[in-house]
């Protein structure tokens, strides 16, 4: 009874230290963020909290409409699921689940998506930020790739610009130590 309990712990861990991480990274390139017109200390990563879903309802009719209201859903049921949040101060730029279910070798980028308001301050940045944290959490589950399940076509030469390539089972794939 209780070691499910103790995974699950150290799994929250993984995240809360993946997303860290991947803010401690931001920090070591602020001038590269600066140099882009952003200010690195002003970059959040959160887990998808209903504040998330509720900002993420007002993205209005040019979002994908991806079911962000199943995540919380899915995170109960899936102990390994990887959810994030991307913020720019108080506006939410992007929104990520990732999950290595059933898999020792890959996590897959289940859904992905960036605010569709071309104005918004990290436009343009949302998948490679996701990413330096879905890295980080792959690392500590000793998992060796990531994957963009079902990628969007139009999303493709993103990726392919991100490092992903198609491999031989026409999967869309980087190396977790590329990423």
């Amino acid at each position: 009874m209780k070691r499910p309990r103790v995974r699950d712990l150290k799994l929250q861990i993984f995240r809360s230290t993946a997303m860290q991480l991947a803010k401690e990274y931001l920090a070591a390139c602020s001038i590269e963020f600066a140099q882009k017109g952003l200010d690195a200390q002003h970059i959040r990563y959160e887990p998808i909290t209903q504040e998330a879903l509720d900002q993420c309802c007002l993205w209005g009719s040019e979002a994908q409409l991806y079911p962000w209201e199943d995540v919380p859903a899915w995170k109960q049921r899936d102990a390994k699921a990887f959810d994030l949040s991307l913020w720019y101060d108080r506006e939410l730029c992007g929104l990520c689940f990732a999950t290595p279910k059933s898999s020792a070798l890959t996590i897959k980028v289940i859904l992905l998506e960036g605010k569709p308001d071309v104005s918004h301050p990290l436009k343009g940045e949302v998948a490679a930020l996701a990413l330096i944290a879905i890295s980080r959490y792959a690392r500590m589950l000793k998992l060796s790739e990531i994957e963009i399940f079902e990628p969007d076509p139009g999303a493709i030469e993103w990726y392919r610009e991100l490092g992903f390539n198609f491999d031989d089972q026409r999967r869309l794939v980087i190396a977790v130590g590329e990423a």
